[in-house]
């Protein structure tokens, strides 16, 4: 019997493929194409806020719509945070937690996306761990959560996939998946 590891990649179901390919192709994440964001519009689409989202990624001029989203952001993933039950020792956890929102915040509004996409990271890693535990470190952590859900699924592997920008210099590309994310935990 042959041991092989499954990637993050692996994991997800043939009817995302394609598109998953388009938003995270194996070469690293490209500009946008001919169309703009179209792949990250049909994800949006896929994750249920295609409407929040496309109004965001218009909205850069007076940035209403963000601020908006990122008030609902944060008083989403703090009641999550603050609702979540967790271990007396994992309680560092949920404190670490709430002390980079504010942060991350802050970040999106100077339009500071590099520093806003490592504190995005670190926040979506702790909220994975207080919201599914040890599961959220395993290898099929993915798998688990499209076994939960399609779309829940599809927003972990989407986070586990944000990394990847990390060497990116489009400020107009970070802020287009960052979207993604904020407008999902925003209505979640």
């Amino acid at each position: 019997m042959s041991s092989t590891t499954m990637t993050i990649d692996d994991v997800i179901p043939a009817e995302y493929r394609e598109l998953a390919d388009r938003l995270f192709p194996a070469t690293g994440v490209g500009a946008p194409g001919p169309k703009g964001f179209l792949a990250e519009q049909q994800f949006a689409r896929l994750l249920g806020i295609e409407e929040d989202f496309n109004q965001a990624v218009q909205d850069q001029q007076n940035q209403a719509v963000l601020k908006r989203l990122l008030v609902h952001f944060q008083n989403n993933v703090e009641l999550l945070i603050h609702k979540t039950w967790v271990e007396k020792a994992d309680e560092a956890h949920k404190e670490k937690l709430l002390t980079r929102i504010p942060r991350f915040v802050e970040n999106m509004e100077a339009g500071q996306y590099e520093q806003a996409l490592a504190v995005f990271i670190n926040i979506l890693q702790e909220l994975a761990y207080l919201l599914f535990g040890a599961q959220s470190h395993k290898g099929d952590f993915i798998e688990y959560t499209f076994r939960i859900d399609s779309q829940i699924g599809l927003f972990w592997w989407y986070a586990g996939k944000l990394s990847q920008l990390q060497s990116v210099q489009d400020n107009d590309l970070i802020r287009t998946y960052l979207l993604i994310g904020i407008c999902f935990l925003a209505a979640f």
